[in-house]
């Protein structure tokens, strides 16, 4: 099955969606929260409906955790101004609500272009073995992940920080809906801090889309880099930046997640 595929969602109605969850985006507690954002991303493309202006800012609160199987998507275009759209939407399963969301799509628009962000690496990955994950976390196979040497999970190390390169499997084309599910891709970056695994389920995912074109060359790798620089009374601030192989970056991301015993 190809990343397109997976999140396939079905129109039944105005603004009414349905979707299924397979087996093989399950993470460490339920499905993997990416991959089910990457679901909502693609209903609220299809309910804008607009080429032309493509997806820009996304937030989703997650409320509970979801199983395998399917799932009902509510959209509702809150407004559609000159350039943007403004949409909010709602994942249910079984009439329970597992994730609220509102999103931001706009065409370009004139303004400032500048970009401080500083690529850690520029080389692609070389020889660096692909990671294969253990433990029943079968979402790391829905695509290519080579982990950076100098991020070690498990290390006890000073700083939290994780790091790969990454390309969609098969060849795919890489599109919005793809860097909202890969920018959440990885484990914790807390995992570099620890010495085991800890609770880091996602309470809050915000994705910012960098550019309305992310097309890059087929095979050919992304970096990701996520940065946990602060964690207090349970919980944990995580930032996260994906360059193209051209120093582009693509997207940005932030995430509040649990970082428990």
């Amino acid at each position: 099955m190809s990343f397109s595929d997976d999140i396939a969602v079905t129109r039944v109605g105005p603004g009414s969606f349905t979707a299924d969850l397979p087996d093989r985006w399950s993470s460490l507690v339920g499905i993997h929260g990416g991959y089910t954002a990457a679901i909502v991303a693609n209903a609220i493309a299809a309910a804008v409906d607009d080429p032309s202006r493509a997806l820009r800012s996304f937030a989703t609160q997650f409320t509970a955790v979801p199983r395998p199987g399917p799932v009902d998507i509510e959209v509702t275009v809150e407004r559609t101004g000159k350039s943007m759209t403004t949409t909010s939407a709602r994942v249910l399963q079984e009439g329970r609500v597992l994730q609220i969301a509102h999103a931001s799509s706009s065409t370009p628009r004139p303004g400032l272009a500048y970009d401080d962000y500083v690529r850690p690496r520029d080389a692609g990955p070389g020889d660096t073995p692909r990671f294969a994950s253990s433990g029943g976390v079968g979402h790391f196979q829905n695509a290519e992940v080579r982990l950076d040497p100098d991020r070690v999970l498990f290390d006890g190390a000073a700083e939290a920080r994780v790091a790969a390169w990454l390309r969609p499997l098969q060849g795919e084309a890489i599109d919005a809906a793809w860097l909202v599910a890969m920018c959440d891709l990885l484990p914790p970056a807390v995992f570099s801090r620890t010495t085991s695994p800890v609770k880091a389920a996602t309470i809050e995912y915000v994705v910012h889309l960098a550019t309305g074109d992310p097309s890059v060359p087929p095979d050919e790798y992304v970096y990701l880099s996520c940065h946990s620089p602060l964690s207090n009374e349970g919980f944990a601030v995580e930032d996260a930046a994906m360059w193209a192989p051209d120093g582009r970056v693509l997207a940005v991301a932030r995430q509040t997640r649990l970082a428990g015993a």
